[in-house]
């Protein structure tokens, strides 16, 4: 039995029905399509490499579509090869097409690099992913581009890869991609350095060279150094090196870490992996594991400064080196006395050039040394000096002048009684 009160809620509801329906009919035009129209929003495309050489290894790289707002319509990117001389189907494989479903944000797809056992030359294949024709989204398309390097029986192939030895995040704290990080090259050179290059590989993501059979029989090098590094971080970076030959040499590894650091990008920072000697098509692999800058580095101990104090010096520890011109520097000067007598800490050093000649002699040419604080004020000193190295014995003395604004400190110490010779003087022998 329907009351009153029943009745009236059931006509409430029954009229606010039909007028829901009478406004959804008013927005329809009666053609069998919806007039609802999706939003048009921001669509990009992110990709695991931009360009990457690589040996033909049935590896696969990813791309991924993402929508900033899902829609009610399937996205829909055309994906397709634009450039190289790759063939689709025998050399990679890539679906033609990638699509957000409705309701989505992001679809991922795939490019596959085949193997094969076919001997060929070196083949490129540049992939775009989208272009105008997609609808109900704004989009700027994304490339990728890949060298297919193939060996055959005799050849050496060779791949470097790196990471930092450390989570590295950028300002957003997103974490960032070894690749992204460096962009590092992969060197085949005649000598242990950067400068007698053969052969190598300089992409935009990790490295991969083919060592060819009719290579002349000899020694060769594998060297790594910098193309360009991220400026703002500075990373300790872990290096690794595989090689591979058909049949005899399977995934030969080794790992350095913290081979090398991004401090100096220069020709002078470069780490040496692994010496090749190469005879026929054998091949013998050597592990080398030398950073540039660290093989010319000596550390010194000895004597710096005697006076009133110390009469038998104050202990001294010195680093010599070379810069990114492959100059010579020198560090630690002067550390303890100007901390334990002076009463002044360093704040800052600079960078110490000096030279020596073919008959041993030392010589500093006057120039910045390091800033002090003493006080709450900061004082910059400069220093100059000559001095003998021996070979033979692997000992370095250098005499010394220290300058404050112009005034000798070593000339007033020596005033005043507390040196007896009007200079610093470093005894030093290597550690």
């Amino acid at each position: 039995m329907i009351t009153k009160i029943n009745k009236s809620i059931f006509l409430y509801i029954a009229v606010i029905t039909i007028g829901l329906f009478a406004v959804s009919c008013d927005q329809e035009d009666n053609d069998g399509y919806s007039t609802f129209i999706p939003t048009s929003p921001s669509l990009t495309v992110t990709t695991s490499v931009s360009n990457k050489t690589l040996i033909e290894d049935d590896s696969e790289y990813q791309f991924t579509a993402t929508l900033s707002t899902a829609q009610l319509v399937d996205i829909k990117l055309k994906v397709f090869q634009i450039g190289g001389n790759a063939t689709s189907g025998a050399d990679y494989t890539v679906d033609g097409s990638l699509t957000i479903p409705a309701g989505s944000l992001s679809a991922t797809g795939k490019i596959k690099i085949l193997s094969d056992d076919l001997v060929e030359d070196k083949e490129t294949v540049k992939i775009q992913i989208g272009d105008n024709t997609t609808a109900n989204a704004l989009l700027t398309p994304a490339t990728m581009e890949f060298t297919i390097l193939n060996y055959e029986d005799g050849d050496l192939a060779i791949d470097l890869s790196w990471a930092m030895s450390e989570t590295t995040t950028d300002s957003s704290g997103e974490e960032i991609d070894p690749t992204d990080f460096a962009d590092m090259r992969l060197l085949i050179s005649s000598a242990p350095n950067n400068a007698d290059i053969v052969g190598g590989a300089d992409g935009g993501a990790f490295e991969s060279y083919v060592l060819s059979s009719d290579t002349p029989d000899g020694e060769y090098y594998v060297v790594a150094d910098f193309y360009a590094a991220n400026e703002e971080i500075i990373r300790t970076l872990d290096l690794d090196l595989t090689f591979n030959q058909a049949g005899l040499i399977n995934d030969e590894n080794y790992v350095f870490e913290g081979a090398i650091d991004n401090e100096l990008i220069c020709e002078a920072n470069f780490f040496v992996l692994a010496k090749i000697i190469k005879s026929g098509e054998s091949y013998t692999i050597e592990e080398v594991g030398i950073n540039n800058f660290k093989n010319n580095e000596i550390i010194w101990g000895g004597t710096d400064v005697k006076d009133f104090y110390a009469p038998d010096g104050w202990p001294s520890h010195v680093i010599t080196g070379i810069d990114c011109e492959g100059l010579l520097v020198i560090s630690g000067l002067n550390q303890e006395w100007i901390y334990e007598v002076w009463g002044e800490t360093i704040q800052q050093e600079g960078v110490v050039h000096y030279t020596i000649d073919t008959e041993g002699v030392v010589t500093i040419e006057e120039q910045y040394i390091f800033t002090t604080l003493y006080s709450g004020a900061l004082y910059d000193y400069t220093v100059s000096g000559t001095g003998t190295y021996d070979e033979a014995t692997g000992e370095l003395n250098i005499q010394y002048n220290l300058f404050q604004d112009g005034w000798s400190v070593d000339g007033y110490w020596f005033g005043a009684g507390g040196l007896t010779t009007p200079y610093f003087e470093a005894n030093l022998i290597k550690e």
